[in-house]
């Protein structure tokens, strides 16, 4: 999960944050880490106890009728294929801001060509097992090489060390908290971020409810407690692990190239590369970057391919062949993925950031119906397709007929979203009753809105609530994962707070007891 997440664009993506804004830009992704602690704590057990193949497998146990396979369908070309692509575009899109500071002299499409079928290459012939032994290689190289990038950059003569570093930055860059008076990101802004992004929009790797190569990586665990743990392992790694190093790149850059247009920024991260690092820097970053592009690149094929061969072409187009036919295929549908996410990168895209922001703003008004299915049993397949409907069109209103900018246009895409679905979904229940129960049987989610479904006086079978445990486990991860994040700069600065230093240590022991108790085998039995 985490070395997917650590694609060659992340870096550059951050120092692009930092030079704008500073450090406390970077709250516009870490506000994620509230839908990553919520998978851990709510959905994994969910998701491996529904025991779907993929995440879009989960529609065919959740729904019924004509219309579950529909959207089985759509969803697998629209997030399998078109969106798949947009992501995979700008993990191109970085490649070909990354190799011309390693390879000035060539042609940049040719060797991204290159690295592509490589990745088709080697894709096809690991699979998922494969591709997941070779992702913890890909992660530690990757890692381990921005690490010791950020102690050879800080050794720099312009830079002098930490302390140097930090004294040579405007205060209102070094910010971790926002003030809401000098940052750029106000109160408001700050607001939705941290109430309303995390579960509104569908961003790869922090889908709401834990979806997507989440979900796959999570369906392939041994059991619950495997499931929760590797989750958490992913959020922890994800927000607190590896930040720090691409931060202080991003300001040793901010110092060394104060001038860089809004298009160049994120190449501030690789430039510093040019400033007399020791031997062998630049051949270990080359591989980190390409470790961290192989990565990301050969689980969104591999992903990609999963929905449009078992959600799209073997229940729709060819049903009942063998399975080396569908592996064949498989080969053609990851060669389609990687060939539009090459024509993208070159002729559709500008910035990283830009494409991230504008996935999730077209995408808020999708999340409220991918967390509210498995609490609420009226939720229908009907009610998931008006949401992916509705999406695009209440942003385009928002943007265009009202001049919103981001994140405002969240804040009503997402809003009237859940209003109206909510609505339709009380005024049109479609769900077959029965396939409903045998789900919740099954999956055993919260009782509160399940209750409702067992009419004419039938028993209700599970009271099964671990919603209050949950919310505490949430809670403690979240201050673990922050002021960690936080301690880390106070140490940089050698002003280490006592206070801050005691309560990451409590919360750390507080995820610690939590997660203990939401692994036993205590969570189905009946109240």
């Amino acid at each position: 999960m985490v070395a997917t997440t650590f694609a060659a664009d992340t870096p550059l993506a951050v120092t692009e944050i930092i030079r704008s804004q500073g450090i406390v830009g970077n709250w516009v992704w870490w506000y994620m880490a509230i839908g990553g602690f919520v998978t851990v704590f709510f959905f994994a057990k969910l998701w491996k106890r529904s025991e779907a193949k993929t995440d879009l497998d989960l529609i065919r146990i959740r729904y019924s009728g004509k219309e579950a396979k529909f959207l089985q369908g759509f969803k697998a070309i629209s997030i399998g294929l078109i969106l798949n692509v947009i992501v995979l575009g700008w993990v191109n899109l970085a490649m070909i801001k990354i190799l011309p500071v390693f390879f000035p002299n060539v042609s940049i499409p040719t060797l991204l060509a290159i690295l592509l079928i490589f990745g088709l290459f080697y894709t096809s012939v690991a699979g998922l097992r494969g591709i997941s032994y070779i992702d913890v290689f890909q992660f530690f190289l990757a890692w381990g090489g921005c690490l010791l990038f950020a102690y050879f950059s800080l050794g720099l003569d312009r830079i002098g060390g930490i302390s140097n570093l930090f004294s040579k930055i405007p205060n209102s860059k070094l910010e971790f908290f926002p003030n809401f008076e000098n940052s750029e990101i106000s109160f408001s802004h700050f607001l939705i971020l941290i109430t309303v992004l995390w579960w509104s929009s569908w961003y790869p790797g922090s889908e709401p409810g834990g979806g997507g190569y989440i979900a796959q990586r999570i369906l392939a665990t041994r059991n619950e407690s495997a499931a929760v743990k590797s989750s958490l392992w992913f959020v922890v790694a994800h927000y607190f692990v590896r930040p720090w190093p691409w931060i202080i790149v991003a300001l040793v850059s901010l110092v060394l190239y104060p001038d860089l247009s809004e298009e160049q920024s994120g190449q501030g991260f690789l430039m510093v590369l040019k400033e007399g690092m020791p031997h062998g820097i630049i051949g270990l970053l080359l591989s980190a970057f390409l470790a961290a592009y192989l990565s990301t690149l050969a689980t969104h094929l591999n992903w990609g391919a999963s929905y449009l061969v078992k959600d799209l072409w073997e229940p729709f187009l060819q049903k009942n062949k063998p399975d080396r036919y569908y592996i064949k295929i498989s080969y053609l549908l990851q060669t389609l993925i990687a060939g539009l996410s090459f024509l993208l990168a070159l002729y559709g895209m500008e910035t990283v950031k830009g494409s991230w922001v504008f996935l999730l703003e077209a995408s808020s008004g999708i999340g409220f119906v991918l967390i509210a299915r498995w609490f609420f049993w009226k939720i229908s397949a009907r009610t998931e397709i008006l949401a992916f409907i509705l999406s695009p069109i209440l942003y385009s209103i928002s943007k265009f007929l009202f001049s919103l900018v981001f994140p405002y246009t969240i804040l009503f895409t997402s809003l009237s979203a859940v209003v109206l679905l909510l609505l339709y979904s009380n005024l049109f229940p479609e769900t077959d009753k029965e396939k409903l129960k045998r789900f919740y049987e099954k999956v055993k989610p919260p009782f509160f809105f399940w209750k409702s479904l067992y009419t004419n006086g039938e028993d209700f079978p599970i009271r099964n609530n671990f919603v209050l445990r949950s919310l505490v486990g949430v809670f403690f991860g979240l201050a673990f994962v922050f002021l960690g994040l936080y301690l880390i700069q106070s140490l940089l600065t050698k002003e280490p707070s006592w206070i801050v230093m005691l309560c990451f240590l409590l919360s750390g022991y507080g995820v610690y007891k939590i997660l203990g108790s939401t692994t036993d085998a205590t969570d189905s039995k009946k109240e």
